[in-house]
């Protein structure tokens, strides 16, 4: 199994590559504002970057979960999440996983993320949710 460590750090590696995205768009649209005087074309940058953060969210959260059971980061640090089935992660169980677990994990000051800690399999509410498992790959 995947200790706390490990996690953290898989999850820093995709939240800093998920924010990297509006926070170039919007230094750039801030430059172009004052620079050229033209809100138009800032807000239109602006909202490109955001579109392109949700398409960042869907693949990195979703469906490299569906393919590869890892996100940017999980793949990076090298673990894995699994079904407790044995099953492959499905749209469904990455969707339920990180749309319904991890807000329900961390709404209770992040005591379900912590449940880990105390958890025999180190399993956090969303894993224990959505059935999976973050093991070593």
């Amino acid at each position: 199994m995947a200790g706390l460590g490990l996690r953290c750090s898989a999850f820093l590696l995709d939240y800093i590559l998920t924010l990297l995205i509006p926070a170039v768009t919007l230094v750039l649209a801030v430059y172009i504002k004052r620079r050229w005087m033209d809100s138009s074309v800032a807000s239109l940058i602006v909202s490109v970057g955001y579109l392109a953060t949700a398409g960042v969210i869907y693949f990195n959260y979703v469906h490299f979960y569906v393919r590869h059971g890892q996100s940017f980061g999980k793949r990076f640090i090298g673990i894995r999440v699994v079904r407790t089935d044995g099953e492959p992660v499905t749209y469904q169980t990455a969707v339920l996983r990180h749309i319904v677990g991890y807000p329900l994990s961390v709404l209770v000051f992040g005591l379900g993320a912590l449940w880990m800690l105390w958890d025999g399999r180190q399993q956090g509410w969303h894993d224990k949710l959505a059935k999976t498992l973050v093991v070593r790959d």
